[in-house]
């Protein structure tokens, strides 16, 4: 779904000149409920702090245009696999920590709440041995984040399988 921003305004035209030279890798809707949906916008993970500066003016205006469904913007990331004894490991190099599905993973729920931080993790295993995450988040930013918990919860289900809980701390 490739959305433009051009309209009249002030605003827009700084948004506008900010978004020149930017682009994103792909873009899929997550069914939350069923009558609601999200945006899940990838972009390239060099240009994700370029991306953080205008964030939330963009996030603003997209949903208004895709007529209130939530946007998400994550950074594409790849995952290598764990090297084993007998793969071909063609590079000969070590596989950086910030390739290893922990790693990527953790990198998803940090993308999923900006610009709210987390601040804390646990990690529940009930008995039949299916786990929980549970995710603290800061109470200033509970604002802007309190309307797209379950967006997050659905989201973050879809790309890794995870079941993830999110509260306020203060």
């Amino acid at each position: 779904a490739v959305v433009s921003t051009q309209s009249t305004g002030e605003a827009n035209s700084d948004l506008s000149s900010a978004l020149r030279g930017l682009y994103f890798v792909g873009a899929e809707e997550v069914v939350i409920r069923d009558d609601k949906v999200a945006v899940v916008i990838h972009i390239p993970f060099p240009q994700q702090k370029i991306y953080h500066k205008i964030q939330g003016r963009l996030v603003r205006e997209l949903e208004k245009k895709l007529s209130g469904k939530h946007v998400i913007f994550l950074a594409k990331r790849r995952i290598l696999s764990k090297p084993t004894r007998h793969s071909r490991n063609l590079s000969k190099q070590k596989r950086p920590r910030s390739r290893t599905l922990t790693a990527v993973h953790e990198s998803i729920l940090d993308d999923l709440v900006y610009p709210a931080e987390i601040c804390g993790k646990r990690k529940r295993v009930k008995l039949d041995g299916s786990q929980q995450i549970k995710v603290h988040l800061e109470k200033s930013a509970q604002i802007n984040t309190e309307t797209k918990l379950d967006t997050f919860m659905a989201v973050y289900k879809k790309l890794t399988g995870k079941d993830v809980v999110f509260e306020y701390v203060d």
